[in-house]
């Protein structure tokens, strides 16, 4: 098998986060975690982020990634275990991205207000960018998801929502604090 990118790698590791933390809550904290007037539930979050993973991977195989062509309030924002099942299958579909595709080139959508045109514009990106873009949306998503799981008094764990370059510097003993 080729070596893994790491840029792949970022990803599996927020992505196990994910899983990890869906495994561990109920149905009850991913539906409703959170929530107040104006922000969001847990799932409707994780749907957010699963949509980017989607999107990145619909469009490999023409190297055209339109991250606002997404899937909005599907049963993935309710439903826990669609939501593990995804993280899960993600897992697996990065996993099996070669090294050597890193350096592909692919076009991404700049379409940015829904409707807005018909045929958006192309901005012109590499896998291995756009795999550095899915890591730090995720790491983002899931600075929030924390909190709104705090206020739920669920607990994802001390590397749930940590850049994973962040989680390597903390390991490093080299780094000084």
């Amino acid at each position: 098998m080729d070596a893994r990118l790491e840029a792949v790698t970022g990803n599996l590791i927020v992505l196990e986060q994910a899983a990890e933390a869906l495994r561990r809550m109920d149905d009850a904290t991913y539906m409703e975690g959170g929530a107040a007037p104006g922000i969001s539930p847990v799932g409707v979050h994780f749907r957010h982020v699963f949509d980017h993973y989607r999107a990145f991977l619909a469009g490999l195989p023409e190297g055209r990634i339109d991250y606002d062509a997404r899937d909005r309030a599907v049963p993935l924002e309710r439903d826990r275990e669609l939501a593990l099942a995804a993280a899960l299958g993600y897992i697996m579909d990065l996993g099996r991205l070669p090294a050597e595709l890193g350096a592909r080139p692919v076009q991404v959508s700049t379409r940015s207000v829904a409707g807005a045109s018909e045929d958006p514009d192309w901005a012109p990106s590499t896998v291995k960018r756009e795999l550095q873009f899915l890591v730090s949306h995720t790491v983002h998503h899931y600075a929030l998801i924390k909190e709104l799981l705090r206020r739920a008094d669920f607990d994802p764990g001390v590397e749930f929502g940590v850049a994973p370059s962040t989680l390597a510097a903390r390991r490093d003993p080299a780094c000084a604090r």
